[in-house]
């Protein structure tokens, strides 16, 4: 191997790393045994990598007997540098990948949020900021807030009452709750649409959202109305497209909602909007803000938010209904 200090060339003569790793698993332990269970590989693995080792060197390494395994004194000694070597090696590659994580800005979503309001519009941002790296997770249930606070997770986008201690909190959007379905299921409802013909039709649910249909129905005074029945997702995601797809009517939220009610793939058979006092908010602990990235998005997706509630207040539905009660 050629490399180059200082402007000149140095020659290293440097044995295969396989051979040497295998070959200091099994120093350490003397038992290719327990040499092959830490390298996940089979004891004639590691027996061959010596076996070339030793060639390469052309120096016995071990003394194999009948009944035991010894490793001569040079090769304990060359053991103890490949060990140091190899720890140094480790260190190295961890305050390398820990320098890159620092740089990517770590963003937990929850997936129906991610699918249908902020990866449209990620675009935007990546335009505006072409290096800025977004690790970017999502889950279908609720993250744990110590996450952020432990250092996981740098920005989570949450949905609740705003209320986290210990927690900055910026809110996106509301999430006011609106039944939809099919135009073409529309007609099932009657004509116009009653609310009573709900108790006869199939309603869908995300099942991580499980009381949003007894809210809404409740909001409507409709609590004789089961809010329970129907057919039951993993996500709400599922349930829209199931909706889009005529198998029933969705509960719908809003924020998730809109750009499908605005190009007609769904349509609200009600005009009752319910603002069920929850919302999705923007997080992050307070020493989060020395994190590279954290404030440009921070920004970023504020004004995001200031657009979508200007959208919202003048969006007109194909039928002429406002939706800006949402």
């Amino acid at each position: 191997m050629i490399c180059c200090r200082a402007g000149r060339p140095v020659t290293r003569r440097l044995p295969p790393l396989n051979a040497l790793r295998a070959f200091e698993a099994a120093g350490r332990h003397v038992s290719f045994t327990k040499a092959a269970e830490e390298l996940f590989v089979t004891p004639g693995a590691i027996s061959r990598q010596i076996k070339l080792l030793e060639e390469v060197l052309g120096v016995e390494l071990f003394e194999r007997t009948s009944r035991d395994l010894r490793i001569t004194d040079e090769a304990s000694d060359y053991v103890t540098v490949l060990g140091g070597v190899f720890d140094q090696v480790d260190r190295a590659t961890k305050r390398l990948m820990g320098a890159h994580r620092e740089r990517s800005l770590r963003v937990h979503c929850a997936m129906t949020f991610t699918l249908r309001w902020l990866v449209p519009r990620l675009p935007l941002f990546h335009r505006l900021y072409p290096k800025r790296e977004i690790q970017l997770a999502t889950s279908l249930s609720p993250m744990p807030v110590n996450q952020l606070s432990m250092g996981d997770i740098d920005i989570a986008i949450q949905q609740g009452a705003g209320d986290w201690p210990g927690l900055v909190v910026h809110r996106l959007a509301g999430s006011a709750l609106i039944p939809v379905c099919s135009p073409a299921f529309l007609e099932r409802l009657g004509s116009p649409p009653s609310i009573e013909a709900l108790a006869e039709q199939t309603l869908l649910h995300s099942m991580v959202r499980n009381n949003d249909w007894r809210d809404w129905l409740d909001a409507a005074g409709a609590r004789h109305i089961d809010g329970a029945t129907g057919l039951h997702f993993e996500s709400s995601t599922l349930a829209y497209q199931s909706a889009v797809e005529g198998l029933g009517v969705a509960i719908g939220q809003m924020v998730l909602v809109i750009d499908d009610l605005m190009s007609g793939r769904l349509v609200a058979p009600f005009d009752l909007i319910h603002d069920n006092g929850v919302a999705y908010y923007l997080t992050y602990v307070e020493h989060a803000m020395k994190k590279p990235g954290l404030a440009e998005f921070r920004d970023w997706i504020l004004a995001q938010s200031v657009e979508y509630e200007a959208t919202l207040r003048n969006a007109r539905l194909p039928d002429g209904r406002s939706l800006a009660s949402g």
